[in-house]
């Protein structure tokens, strides 16, 4: 498995200045990074040839929900000169009334990313996790789609909070996940309470372990609130290194 870094931690450096911060990521020592949206406004050919002379790997790319609905969007191409190994969405919805129409755009995405040459991940956050007629939403969208054209991109504090169990998870839809968020909190039920990679209560041994079982390709720290994001960076990836 490789380490990856969520660029999500960066936004508000990377709005600022692209192509410095990512020089300065480069630094930290992860073997890749997952795009969240902001490409820099740079062509993906020149953006894949920076990638390449930084030393960074695409570990993955996410895109607004209307791009990959657009068969004949530029994101594919993104998608393609980077060597994402997906393309993802995510969603923050009532999903005890709107599953089935989260299913249905699960599918269509799936449906171009492989038309495109590439495959779509979902993200999920904690709302999935609802119960809905005795299954949880999350478990009725990839029941409903194509295992081999929907795949899935776990937030392991996320699955936490939606109550339930990142290592029997991951072992369930083994065959569906090639990245995976590492993520870690004081307190799973609070999105305020996030730390640093080994500084929380998530079991991110038992993850690891579990990743290694199923065969996933990244594992990608994300820490969505932190006051000095290279710091908090430098932490986790220390952190992360002692997992192997």
């Amino acid at each position: 498995m490789k380490f990856g870094l969520q660029l999500y931690n960066f936004r508000k450096e990377l709005t600022e200045d692209f192509r410095g911060t990512m020089k300065e990521i480069a630094k930290l020592g992860f073997e890749g990074v997952e795009f969240a949206m902001n490409y820099g406004q740079i062509p993906p050919d020149e953006l894949a040839a920076f990638l390449k002379e930084l030393k960074l790997e695409c570990a993955g790319t996410m895109f607004k929900r209307d791009n990959l609905l657009n068969g004949s969007d530029p994101c594919y191409e993104y998608a393609l000169k980077l060597n994402s190994p997906a393309v993802t969405i995510s969603a923050m919805v009532d999903f005890v009334q709107e599953w089935q129409s989260i299913a249905e755009i699960c599918r269509k995405i799936g449906d171009n990313a492989a038309a495109r040459g590439t495959i779509f991940s979902y993200h999920n956050h904690w709302a999935e996790f609802v119960d809905v007629d005795g299954m949880t939403a999350m478990d009725r969208i990839l029941a409903a789609t194509d295992p081999k054209r929907v795949l899935m991109e776990p937030d392991v504090c996320w699955l936490i909070r939606g109550g339930v169990k990142p290592a029997e998870f991951l072992q369930k839809y083994a065959g569906r996940i090639r990245q995976i968020h590492m993520k870690d909190s004081r307190v799973p039920d609070n999105k305020d309470e996030l730390t640093e990679l080994g500084c929380g209560v998530i079991d991110l041994i038992g993850v690891c372990q579990a990743a290694g079982r199923i065969g996933a390709q990244w594992l990608i720290y994300e820490q969505d609130i932190t006051s000095d994001p290279f710091r908090s960076a430098e932490i986790s990836l220390k952190y992360m290194k002692q997992l192997r």
